[in-house]
């Protein structure tokens, strides 16, 4: 036999088995995989099951393998999910042709992190049809993972960061409280259990049999009835004696300061659905507590921290076996604020309830020292549950404890007349020229028709300081039509106004009329703090640092910022200087003498504000004081109450902004 035929002969040969190969493998072991991997990629987990091998669908029906895939994928939370298969080197494909072990490494991105997996499927030929089939096992999806065992996902729970005070005192902290309830199999008598544990609770027999007739409750079961503080031992002591009755520490959120500083911090609550449509793409989920109100809901990016994850598998018993993935919580940050609480507390209870709110800050540093509103609710009734009575009471109470004063905008009344002082000197006015002023009520001229400017006390030849003494409207009104609307308005803006205040609870900015200043009218009534002038008590409080170092200083809520400042050059110091003698003079003999004390040298000004539609009718007054320690001044308090008409206005306020430094430095 020729070369030629020799060579004819192999590649006939060779052509025979290369068909042969072919035939039998239409399909590579590698491309049936990746079609198998590419499914479970996209969550098509019936096209997976029909590339199984007849003895894998022998030991799982199809059912049984989607919904195993459904609830282990869907309960880590899987996506990115990626399939990288190891190339089978060609002496296993000659020594395997029947059944070709693939390894590969699974990747994806999990609740509880990058999850990388390696493991061996087995791909088995399917004579009949000639091609590759998967011989799964429960290792394909974790290789720890046997017939009977369970993949289990826990969520580690982050803690809220805490808020406290400048002395560590909490304000908003973890805590506990006590959870009153009911297990049912242990009841002798429903109707006598039911009825001793509402009278005990302040709650109707209805109340305590709606709980008990929830469809999750089992006989064995704790039924929650009512969540109450652990100061409260008396009752859980009451009910250790009815039968079915227990009670068991739960964590909460717990503000010890309660109302005294319940708008201030505000309260945390069950995330609403809104809230989660709109926060779900930041981690949120249905069962989270959110922040509500106050700081708690200011500084909720802060506060919140991140939950972690840990996905393990346990066996058929119930018994931890192996961790696939572990992510740790990440705790909230706790914030230190500026706040001193026990000095909040006393503001607080000054108001005695009565509608109005105060600040107290210090002028040298920006530091704000409270922000109390009142009056106010306990923001723990709202981490016990409110019910529905409850809520509807503090909706509709005519005093509105729901809002937050220190927030709103108010006419400041004759507490203005300082800063008008200071424009007005910072223009050469002369403070020591005496006006001749006669009368109580003064215009311009007859354009203002029926309007006249009024004060409360007639004095004649005044100068700057009997101006602020007796609190004298004409004085101020005089200055502002001389300095003219454009000085005037250039002046309150070096104050701050239509700008807003460089803090973080989110005040209001301070403005002076909605279209202008229009009118002389409105020209002098804004000078004493009328007309259409609009401020924050936070704003007006600042505007008294400047009489003090001369600078406006940055306001500060966070312990651990530095003392900046927000406006300078606010107004000279010889100007300054006078203005504080001045305020002096105000608390030693003129409208805030009741504030007058021995051991401390208090510079003021009162200040009323008068709600009405004419002249000639009664309204409503606001009526505020405004004090800082003279000789260290690092103390300074702004106090308003509403509904002073009937009370001495201003003068009812003066008293107790004096109780605030007689408890502060000991008096």
């Amino acid at each position: 036999m020729d070369a030629k035929k020799i060579m004819l002969g192999c590649v006939s040969i060779l052509l025979c088995l290369s068909l042969f190969a072919c035939s039998k493998e239409e399909q590579t072991p590698e491309e049936a995989f990746n079609e198998f991997a590419a499914h479970l990629q996209r969550g098509n987990y019936e096209k997976m099951y029909e590339l199984l091998t007849d003895s894998a669908k022998e030991v799982i029906s199809a059912n049984a393998f989607v919904e195993r895939y459904e609830k282990i994928y869907q309960g880590i939370e899987a996506k990115e999910v990626t399939i990288t298969v190891e190339q089978i080197d060609e002496e296993t494909k000659r020594s395997k042709e029947e059944r070709y072990p693939l390894a590969f490494t699974q990747r994806m991105l999990t609740r509880a992190g990058e999850v990388t997996t390696d493991a061996v499927a087995e791909l088995v030929f399917h004579d009949e049809t000639k091609t590759w089939k998967v011989d799964w096992t429960p290792g394909l999806i974790f290789p720890e993972l046997e017939e009977g065992d369970k993949v289990r996902v826990e969520t580690l729970s982050a803690k809220r960061g805490e808020l406290f005070d400048r002395n560590r005192s909490g304000l908003a902290v973890n805590g506990v409280m006590y959870e009153i309830g009911i297990v049912p199999e242990r009841i002798e008598s429903v109707e006598e259990t039911v009825e001793r544990l509402a009278n005990i609770l302040g709650l109707s027999q209805q109340q305590v049999k709606e709980a008990l007739q929830q469809d999750w409750i089992k006989p064995d079961m704790f039924v929650p009835i009512l969540s109450i503080p652990v100061e409260q031992q008396e009752t859980v002591t009451q009910i250790q004696d009815i039968a079915g009755a227990t009670y068991r520490e739960v964590g909460a959120r717990v503000y010890p300061f309660k109302q005294a500083t319940a708008h201030l911090t505000g309260y945390i609550g069950s995330i609403s659905a809104e809230e989660l449509e709109q926060l779900e793409s930041k981690g949120y989920q249905a069962h989270d507590q959110i922040g509500k109100a106050g700081l708690e809901k200011i500084l909720e990016h802060r506060l919140r921290g991140e939950d972690g994850s840990v996905i393990y598998i346990v066996d058929q018993q119930g018994n931890p076996k192996a961790e696939i993935a572990r992510k740790e919580a990440v705790d909230g940050e706790s914030i230190q604020l500026t706040i001193d609480a026990s000095q909040q507390q006393r503001i607080y209870e000054q108001f005695s309830n009565e509608p109005g709110t105060a600040v107290s800050l210090n002028p040298k540093t920006g530091e704000v020292l409270s922000l109390v509103s009142s009056p106010a609710y306990d923001p723990n009734e709202f981490i016990r549950g409110l019910t529905a009575e409850a809520w509807q009471q503090l909706n509709e109470a005519e005093a509105k404890p729901l809002l937050n004063r220190f927030t709103q905008r108010y006419a400041p009344g004759s507490i203005m007349k300082p800063v008008t002082a200071a424009i007005g000197l910072a223009h050469n006015w002369d403070g020591n020229e005496k006006k001749q002023i006669s009368g109580k009520q003064w215009q311009k001229d007859s354009s203002w028709g029926n309007y006249a400017v009024t004060r409360v006390k007639e004095v004649n030849h005044v100068d700057l300081t009997d101006a602020l003494v007796h609190s004298d409207n004409i004085y101020f009104a005089q200055m502002a039509l001389e300095l003219g609307a454009e000085a005037f308005l250039s002046g309150l803006d070096s104050f701050g106004f239509n700008e807003e205040i460089p803090f973080p609870y989110g005040m209001a900015m301070s403005t002076v009329a909605n279209n202008g200043i229009n009118s002389d009218i409105q020209l002098a009534d804004t000078a004493y703090g009328q007309g259409e002038l609009l401020v924050t008590p936070l704003h007006l409080a600042l505007m008294y640092a400047p009489f003090v170092t001369g600078e406006m200083p940055k306001p500060l809520l966070f312990k651990d910022e530095r003392p900046s400042v927000w406006k300078d050059d606010v107004i000279e110091t010889e100007d300054a200087g006078k203005i504080v003698a001045d305020l002096t003079a105000v608390v030693a003999e003129g409208t805030g003498a009741a504030s007058r004390m021995t051991a401390i040298t208090l510079a003021g000004k009162t200040g009323t504000t008068e709600y009405k539609l004419s002249q000639d009718e009664a309204g409503k007054e606001n009526g505020g004081f405004i004090a800082f320690h003279a000789d260290n001044p690092e103390l300074l308090v702004l106090m308003m109450i509403e509904n002073v008409e009937n009370r001495g206005g201003s003068s009812y306020v003066v008293p107790k902004v004096r109780a605030i430094f007689e408890q502060q430095f000991q008096q």
